[in-house]
């Protein structure tokens, strides 16, 4: 019987080991995005009762209130049927937060997605919305949505700039119906939509600092600044457009000698 080398034996057994490895690997794939889904850890009630912290926490056909102390993540609320109120006092982390059926009351703290988006959508109903601040990135979106009913959306600061389709970014729709949307200031790519019908939207500012958008869309808009002040857009790229139809809007720019701003649409 022949005598392996030293050095053959070696190169047998490496061989061995990165194919027993090779092997683990292809049976247990790794996901990047699995490395960074936390676990549920939220502390939330149901109509006072505590709900067991999962992937869901689900409302009734009734009105129901659902709280929760701290931040969620990775977590999906549904309120469901009935006109709904529902409080996070906590950060919306990779989260969605949604009315159901029914006039709901939303409230919560910082839309603050980081691997994923970050929502809150009144679904049907004459829904009450109120965000403390709506900050996405092109990959990652912070978005608030109306829907269909006449809503009424308050909302802090709206930052960052949508990526490709409009996906992503510190957005707010109000959707179909006739919506009232209060803004703070809009800038770094952040955008308000009122959608479709007679819509007010008013906001601290748009596009101060580098650039935001407010776009009326459909409808006899009403568009100006907060306590029915005059709106500035800019100095930065602020952008206000009414849309179809003879808008109301009180709007001029911050910086007539050199506007980088646009207004459109806005008599």
């Amino acid at each position: 019987m022949p005598r392996t080398s030293r050095t053959s034996r070696v190169a047998v057994r490496g061989a061995f080991a990165a194919s027993v490895i090779a092997t683990s690997l292809t049976a247990f794939p790794a996901h990047a995005e699995d490395a960074h889904r936390a676990l549920p850890s939220h502390q939330c009630t149901v109509n006072g009762k505590t709900v067991e912290p999962g992937e869901r926490v689900n409302g009734t056909s009734r009105d129901d209130k659902i709280e929760c102390e701290n931040d969620i993540e990775n977590v999906i609320i549904w309120g469901g049927g009935g006109n709904d109120n529902i409080r996070v006092k906590g950060l919306i982390l990779d989260s969605q937060v949604l009315g159901g059926d029914g006039d709901d009351t939303i409230q919560t703290s910082h839309l603050m997605p980081r691997h994923g988006y970050s929502t809150v959508r009144g679904n049907s109903g004459h829904d009450t919305i109120i965000v403390a601040t709506v900050r996405g990135t092109a990959d990652h979106g912070a978005t608030v949505y109306g829907d269909m009913g006449n809503d009424r959306i308050t909302v802090g600061s709206v930052h960052g700039a949508p990526g490709d389709y409009a996906r992503g970014g510190g957005q707010v729709f109000g959707n179909d119906g006739t919506d009232r949307i209060s803004s703070g200031t809009i800038d770094f790519g952040g955008r308000v939509l009122g959608g479709s019908e007679n819509d007010l939207i008013e906001a601290k500012a748009v596009g101060p600092e580098a650039g935001g958008t407010i776009q009326g869309g459909p409808g006899v808009d009403t568009i100006h600044g907060t306590d029915n002040s005059v709106l500035s857009a800019g100095p930065g790229w602020g952008v206000v457009d009414g849309g179809l139809d003879v808008d109301k809007c009180r709007v001029e720019h911050a910086a007539p000698d050199r506007a980088r701003s646009t207004i459109a649409s806005c008599p």
